[in-house]
C-alpha cells in the first residue's frame, strides 16, 4: 500500500466505488468515499488527504466549488474529472501542480498516470514549503544573532568576532540553541 491518502468524491455512490477499485488495484491508499461536496469537504478537512479526485458533478456543489476551497485553503491536491467545458472553465482558474482536469470518461491508464503526478508533484511542493519555513527561521535566527553581537560589541567593547564567540559559547555551554541565548540577550540588554 502506498502512504499517501487519497479521497474520492462522485455524485453516485456506484462511480465512487468504482474509482475508489481502480486506484486499490494499484495499491493506492483510499481513505473514504463521498458523494456530496458538503461531506467531501467535511471528510477532506477531518482526513487531510493528499489528493481529492472530485467528480464535477455533486449533489449539493459543483467540483468546481469543491476544489476551490480546497486550492484555496492549501488542504490539499485536486483531480476533476470533468465534461470539456467544464474543464476548460476549471483551468482558467486554477493552475497545475495543485489541480488536474481530466476530461470525462476516463481512461483507466490516465487516470493512474494523473494520479502518480498529482501525488508526485504533492511531495515536491511539501518538500519545497518545509525548505522555505527552514530559510525564514535561518534568517530570524541570524537577524537575532546580528542583533545580539552588536548589542555585546557596543556595551562590552569587544570585536564582532569576540561578540560572535561569546554567543556560540553561552549556547553550547547551555545547550540552547543560538537565537534563543540572542533574543536574551536581546530582550535583557537591548
Amino acid at each position: 500500500m502506498k502512504d499517501e491518502i487519497i479521497l474520492v468524491a462522485a455524485r453516485s455512490p456506484e462511480l465512487a466505488d468504482k474509482i475508489k477499485g481502480v486506484l486499490e488495484q494499484e495499491f493506492f491508499n483510499i481513505t473514504d468515499t463521498c458523494v456530496s461536496g458538503s461531506e467531501t469537504l467535511r471528510k477532506v478537512r477531518m482526513y487531510k488527504p493528499d489528493l481529492v479526485v472530485v467528480d464535477y458533478e455533486l449533489g449539493d456543489m459543483t467540483g468546481f466549488q469543491v476544489t476551490e476551497v480546497i486550492i484555496n485553503e492549501s488542504l490539499g491536491s485536486v483531480i476533476l474529472l470533468a465534461n470539456q467545458m467544464q474543464k476548460d472553465y476549471a483551468e482558467q482558474y486554477f493552475e497545475y501542480p495543485y489541480m488536474i482536469s481530466l476530461r470525462k470518461p476516463i481512461n483507466k491508464a490516465v487516470l493512474l498516470n494523473s494520479v502518480e503526478i498529482a501525488l508526485k508533484s504533492r511531495r515536491g511542493i511539501q518538500s519545497l514549503e518545509n525548505e522555505i519555513i527552514r530559510l525564514k527561521e535561518d534568517i530570524d535566527t541570524r537577524k537575532s544573532v546580528e542583533k545580539a553581537k552588536g548589542i555585546l560589541m557596543k556595551s562590552l567593547g569587544i570585536s564582532e568576532d569576540e561578540a560572535y564567540q561569546r554567543l556560540r559559547k553561552r549556547s553550547m555551554d547551555s545547550q540552547v540553541p543560538m537565537k534563543t541565548v540572542a533574543d536574551i540577550i536581546i530582550s535583557t540588554m537591548g
